[in-house]
Order: C-alpha cells, then sequence, then structure tokens
C-alpha cells in the first residue's frame, strides 16, 4: 500500500484541491443531498477560495499519496472566543477507506487545541456527522449552507471541546497572543509558499512528531556547525544581522507571528542568506525536538511582556521553560534575554536564581545596561527608546 505524506498546502497546490474537492462532492449518497444540489454545491467552489481563506488565517494540510493528492482539510483558530474551527475536510473517492480523513483531523485537532483553543467546531455535511461523531464531537443543531445560485444544501453544526490531557495523556499547552495580522503582499506569500517550506525544519510539532523524535541539526543545516536559536524574532532584524555577521553559525529562528516571518523572509531571500532555518510556530515544540546539549546559543529579545499580574504565567520566561533550554543548551553556552520592561527581568532573576543550570555573569551595571557587542537593535527596543522605557542586557552561562 502507498505510503500517505503530510505537509502544508502551496498556492500551486489549488487546482488539485479543486478536483479533490468537486470529486469528493459528486460522489456524496443520495441519501442527503441529490444531483441538482451536488452540481450546484460543486460549482460553488473556487480555485482561489483557498488561497482568500488562507489569507483570513486558515490553514491547509495535504495528504498526499505516492505524488498524488488524496485529501486535505482547512482549520483555524477563532481568536475572539478562544477555540478553533474545521474549514473543510475532504478525501478523494479514490482514496476512502485508508484513515486519511482521521488522520487529517487528528492533525488540524493537534494543531488547534496545541494553541489553546478549548472547543473546536465545523459545520459537517448530513453523511459526516457520524464520522465526525465517532471522534468525539457532538451536534449543536442544524444549519443551512446556500450556494451562490440560491441552493440551499442542509449542514449540521457539531463541536468538540478539549479534554484535559493530550492522547499520549500529557497536559494540553495553551499558546497565547496573534498569528495572523493584514494580509500578506503577493511575493510575501510565494516567500511563506516555497522558499519557507525548503528552509523549516520538519518534526517540530506534535501533530508532526507525536514521539518527539530529535532532529538531526546536522542534516537541517548540511553541515556540522554550532546552532544558535532566537525564540520570537519579530520582524528579524536581529536575526538576520547575526545570520550575516556569523555565516559559519547555523541559526533557527522562531516565530509564530506569520507577518513577521513573511517580512523575514522577504529580507533573506533578496540578502541571499543560508544560514538561517525557520520554525513558523511555538519556540516550545521546537525546544522539546531540540536533542540534548545541541544549542551554543539562545537570544530571547523584548518577549511579550504580558503586563498583567494574572498574565505572568503566559510569560516565556517560567521555570518550565527555562528547563528546557537548559536542557538544549550545551554547558557554557549562552542565553541573552533583552527587555524593557523591569518586571521581566525581576522575574527572569528569580526564576533563573533557582535552576543551578543558570549563571548569570553580571559584575556590574555596565554589564546589563550595555548591549552586546554584536548587537543589532529591533524594533521593539526603538520603539521603548522612543517611548522612554531603559532597555536591560541579561547573559547567562549554562553551567
Amino acid at each position: 500500500m502507498t505510503e500517505i505524506a503530510f505537509r502544508p498546502a502551496c498556492a500551486e497546490d489549488a487546482t488539485e484541491m479543486l478536483r479533490v474537492h468537486r470529486a469528493a462532492i459528486a460522489a456524496l449518497s443520495d441519501t442527503h443531498y441529490d444531483a441538482a444540489q451536488r452540481a450546484a454545491w460543486a460549482a460553488n467552489r473556487r480555485q482561489d477560495a483557498y488561497a482568500e481563506a488562507e489569507a483570513e488565517g486558515v490553514r491547509h494540510r495535504l495528504a498526499l499519496a505516492g505524488g498524488t493528492l488524496a485529501g486535505f482539510v482547512g482549520f483555524a483558530p477563532v481568536e475572539e472566543t478562544s477555540g478553533g474551527r474545521i474549514t473543510a475536510l475532504w478525501i478523494d473517492p479514490a482514496f476512502q477507506g485508508r484513515r486519511i480523513g482521521q488522520q487529517l483531523l487528528q492533525h488540524a485537532e493537534a494543531a488547534l487545541f496545541e494553541e489553546g483553543a478549548r472547543a473546536i467546531e465545523v459545520t459537517s455535511s448530513m453523511g459526516a456527522r457520524g464520522f465526525y461523531a465517532a471522534h468525539g464531537y457532538e451536534e449543536r443543531g442544524g444549519t443551512v449552507a446556500t450556494t451562490k445560485d440560491g441552493v440551499e444544501l442542509p449542514m449540521v453544526l457539531m463541536a468538540k471541546t478539549r479534554s484535559a490531557l493530550r492522547p499520549d495523556g500529557t497536559p494540553w499547552r495553551n499558546f497565547y497572543g496573534r498569528r495572523h495580522g493584514k494580509k500578506l503582499r503577493p511575493a510575501q506569500q510565494r516567500d511563506m509558499d516555497g522558499a519557507l517550506r525548503e528552509i523549516q525544519p520538519t518534526g517540530v510539532t506534535r501533530a508532526d512528531n507525536p514521539e518527539r523524535t530529535p532532529l538531526d541539526l546536522a542534516a537541517l543545516f548540511g553541515r556540522d556547525a554550532p546552532v544558535w536559536l532566537e525564540i520570537g524574532f519579530g520582524a528579524g532584524e536581529h536575526l538576520f544581522h547575526q545570520a550575516r555577521t556569523y555565516p559559519q553559525v547555523g541559526i533557527i529562528g522562531c516565530e509564530p507571528f506569520i507577518n513577521g516571518v513573511a517580512q523575514f523572509m522577504s529580507k533573506m531571500r533578496e540578502a541571499g542568506v543560508e544560514n538561517v532555518r525557520v520554525h513558523p510556530g511555538d519556540a516550545r515544540d521546537l525546544l522539546e525536538v531540540l536533542p540534548e546539549a545541541s544549542l551554543d546559543k539562545v537570544f530571547l529579545l523584548y518577549p511579550d511582556p504580558w503586563p498583567k499580574t494574572r498574565h505572568h504565567r503566559r510569560r516565556f520566561v517560567v521555570p518550565e521553560n527555562l528547563v528546557a533550554v537548559a536542557r538544549a543548551l550545551r554547558p557554557d553556552g549562552e542565553f541573552r534575554v533583552a527587555t524593557d520592561i523591569p518586571d521581566y527581568v525581576r522575574q527572569t532573576l528569580e526564576v533563573t536564581g533557582t535552576l543551578p543550570e543558570f549563571e548569570w555573569l553580571a559584575e556590574g551595571p555596565t554589564d546589563w545596561r550595555e548591549p552586546w557587542d554584536d548587537w543589532h537593535r529591533t524594533r521593539y527596543e526603538a520603539k521603548a527608546l522612543r517611548e522612554g522605557r531603559v532597555p536591560h542586557y541579561l547573559t547567562f552561562r549554562r553551567t
């Protein structure tokens, strides 16, 4: 049996996605939708609808069998309700019965629940109710979808609430903050569809690597080299500077905000920088699959301060995250933190002070008031200075 491979969709996949979409609609049973309804439904599909959906925050995941598209799922967070939604799940009729739909659904659920969704909703076709019910979804009532020609299609609303634990028995992890901003420009979208896929580490998320098999960093960079990590690189000003300054080093940048990733990708392509790999997601996922003692340096620069007291647990500098950083750093490796928020400094020093893996290297005030010799100012630091806040530069050694 042909092995099924999974990957994110790109703009070039739209033609095949439309083919699968229409074929799956045409194969629906007469029990719920007659031939006229199916024809109107299929005609209502447009090839550019997938790109429009992605511009609004929808992600599409493909299942391929021997290079042929066998099915796809669309999913997106719903920030205003702390939920998520499945926007599409279609399987080529030729590949039915191979559990492809189940695997695609599990991928979408893992991604949404990992990002903090408390529940996932889906507008299901009448015939798919049993499929979703078998995977923990409950019916919330009937609804109707209307095609552009005014044909009404009966549907059913279904929802699944996140359990307390993942399927492997570990707690779900919440993700805070935005993933998408304004619509990407065409050139930025091409970079995300093309160049990003070439330099993005695979096997980082739990959906892609549930066994949490460590990454092969030599294979990732195509050579043995020191590896650095920047957590939350924003638009990538500092990451770009470090990559240009130290071409002999392999640098991994993590950034969940897609618009920031797109800005960096454009800059990297134009400059021909080749020693950077980008994970457009949660750095905590990456830290789980980095080999032990594999990093020489880690940067945490102007992280989200989460200023409200009740949100301090959302800050990156909590014990479980810094333990993960320490595990990935080699002995004598360096952990740099830059922030303009005094309370963030306090929390960083309090947490690292309880961890024997870290030694703060400051010997006097200039050691936290002056930036590092190879520092490059970010837009967040420039904003802090304009608004009268004082940057702090903390350097820790992995003991």
